[in-house]
């Protein structure tokens, strides 16, 4: 399968859309910030780095639906998925998602590495609290449907990136969406998508500087499953890559 991955204040109905016709099979919106915590950590990260989804944690599940409705309308015959990147700094906070009935796939987001997100305990910062990223995927596993997908990022330091993983593949998670960072380099470590393929029976979703079709098969023939794709959809146009 192809991946839209999700883009901080990017990644609405209306950017997403058009990628419905360009063999994308998942489409990642997101992503957001899913308390207050989260909230005022996206707040600041506005004012420092970027603009992100300033969604107010109480009309989240309402938000993404009219995010969905802008994706389907604009394409009824695509038959994909749906999935949506959650930052968050409990498992209660999910709350505000079990009862929606549009989502396919719910992402915890445990590689947003900007500093108020880190600060906050969210994102990246999960990779370090094992005990809470595990709460939150207990969480959704007794009290939602949805297909659950966990978003890392390799190689940070002071993380055993596959011990996560061993910890992750305990629970009914169908997606390992895995941001094969390379400190240094400007491509994926290949190398970390293939380690962690030999330990995990889940599927891989592989991701990082992935602009090229050439690199997406470097993904594939390292063991991922399927491949997603960020930045390079900021042209509008990542057919070249998912031939």
């Amino acid at each position: 399968m192809n991946v839209l991955s999700a883009m901080a204040g990017i990644n609405d109905g209306e950017f997403c859309k058009k990628f419905t016709k360009q063999n994308v099979d998942i489409i990642t919106l997101g992503g957001y910030n899913i308390d207050l915590e989260t909230f005022k950590a996206g707040l600041e990260n506005s004012v420092k780095y970027r603009q992100e989804f300033i969604t107010c944690p109480h009309h989240l599940s309402e938000d993404i639906n009219e995010q969905i409705d802008i994706i389907k309308e604009y394409n009824p015959k695509w038959k994909g998925k749906i999935a949506a990147n959650m930052r968050a700094v409990s498992a209660d906070s999910f709350k505000a998602i079990y009862k929606n009935t549009q989502l396919d796939i719910v992402e915890i987001n445990a590689h947003c590495r900007q500093e108020a997100t880190q600060d906050a305990g969210a994102g990246q910062a999960l990779l370090k609290n094992e005990k809470l990223l595990l709460e939150m995927i207990d969480a959704l596993c007794e009290n939602t449907t949805f297909d659950i997908s966990v978003k890392i990022r390799a190689n940070v330091e002071d993380v055993d990136t596959l011990k996560i993983v061993e910890s992750i593949q305990s629970y009914p998670v169908k997606y390992l969406h895995v941001d094969a960072f390379n400190p240094g380099i400007d491509e994926a470590d290949y190398e970390i998508i293939n380690r962690i393929a030999s330990i995990t029976d889940m599927h891989i979703i592989a991701n990082n500087s992935v602009t090229s079709h050439e690199r997406y098969q470097k993904m594939l023939d390292a063991g991922a499953s399927s491949v997603s794709v960020a930045r390079a959809a900021l042209d509008g146009d990542i057919t070249h890559i998912f031939q």
